[in-house]
């Protein structure tokens, strides 16, 4: 009988479209980040103008602004010909920085005779990366609001809910009501106006259920929504044991978020020419992200060991690029010159399973 074997059809393989695939890459859900963004945006913003020009021009330097502290002030009921005493003590407020980068290299000869584009591939990479930026910011603004949390809780503040690790403690049957207390509970720490909210996407069902229990519905809830600022969701925001939601209330204004990238970033530099550079430093804006620094380098790399296995049959000294953006953030809160004797700006609430 005659052999085929050469004429056999080959699997058949469609242009690399992006689109079978593109679930691997979900958007997750940045609401701590996203609050931070909007506290550094409004018109109260302890983000001033003169912050983050000094935060741009920053880079190798220290960052300290001036504060006064709190002074706790005795009235006196008779006048007297002394000279007055006393005064707001001032401090200095040390900004800490950390570094954030993603990259990747491209190998273009790969590409020639590969289903998947340069293009492709290279878009595939970045936004990977700009999904995990964006998850590392989110989980860092939340550890921030968990670290600079209120700790002092008197009387005043115990009588609404218990406390436990640093948070107040919402039973299953008051949490039906929980965030009719929180204009009071703000109140009471004298922060005024309506705090922003951080959740979780289980704390948000429950926020859901409040909204839909409008004025037509037999029990009207919905009038516990207004007394909040705005909600936002965080994947990083976890439950502890037994609690069924956790809340973040951040005061208006408390809480920011400002970026900046390395100084040859900034200025724009290359090496090797501008139309085809070897090394070129300049800035790029990162979606969702803002500016960040971008380098580029383009070498000489022995490959063969990843082409060989993509059975090209070369690449002992191929052409290479590698991408690298990077920026340095710096996450800030209002000052409180006595956490152990003064309210904080940020009250963590957990509502409870039971």
């Amino acid at each position: 009988m005659a052999n085929l074997v050469d004429t056999l059809k080959q699997f058949i393989r469609t242009r690399y479209a992006g689109m079978l695939d593109r679930l691997e890459l979900r958007a997750s859900e940045y609401g701590a980040l996203n609050l931070f963004k909007k506290q550094s945006n409004g018109p109260m913003s302890i983000l001033t103008d003169e912050i983050k020009q000094q935060i741009q021009e920053s880079f190798g330097n220290t960052i300290q602004i001036p504060v006064l502290n709190f002074e706790d002030i005795t009235i006196s009921v008779t006048r007297t010909c002394e000279v007055q005493t006393g005064g707001a003590d001032s401090a200095l407020v040390t900004l800490v920085f950390f570094t954030a980068a993603f990259g990747f290299p491209m190998v273009p000869s790969r590409h020639l005779a590969n289903n998947i584009s340069y293009q492709g591939y290279y878009a595939r990479n970045f936004e990977a990366r700009r999904l995990k930026l964006l998850e590392f910011l989110d989980g860092k603004c939340v550890d921030w609001l968990d670290l600079k949390k209120n700790t002092f809780f008197p009387a005043g503040m115990t009588a609404y809910y218990p406390v436990s690790g640093g948070a107040l403690q919402v039973s299953l049957a008051n949490s039906k009501e929980f965030f009719n207390s929180v204009p009071s509970i703000m109140a009471t720490a004298d922060f005024g106006g309506r705090p922003d909210v951080l959740t979780n996407p289980m704390g948000m069902m429950y926020v859901r259920a409040l909204d839909a229990q409008g004025e037509e519905n037999a029990v009207n809830s919905s009038y516990q929504i207004a007394s909040v600022g705005e909600f936002f969701q965080s994947n990083r925001v976890l439950n502890g044991t037994g609690v069924k939601s956790t809340e973040y209330l951040v005061g208006d204004a408390s809480v920011a978020i400002e970026s900046r990238v390395d100084p040859d970033c900034r200025q724009g530099r290359t090496i090797g020419g501008d139309v085809e550079p070897s090394k070129m430093w300049t800035t790029m804006d990162v979606p969702g992200i803002g500016t960040m620094g971008y380098y580029f380098r383009a070498d000489c790399s022995d490959q063969s060991t990843l082409l060989a296995a993509e059975r090209m049959g070369y690449g002992k000294r191929v052409y290479v690029e590698s991408h690298e953006w990077s920026a340095d953030f710096v996450l800030m809160i209002n000052h409180n010159s006595s956490p152990s004797t003064r309210y904080g700006s940020i009250i963590k609430a957990e509502l409870l399973t039971t």
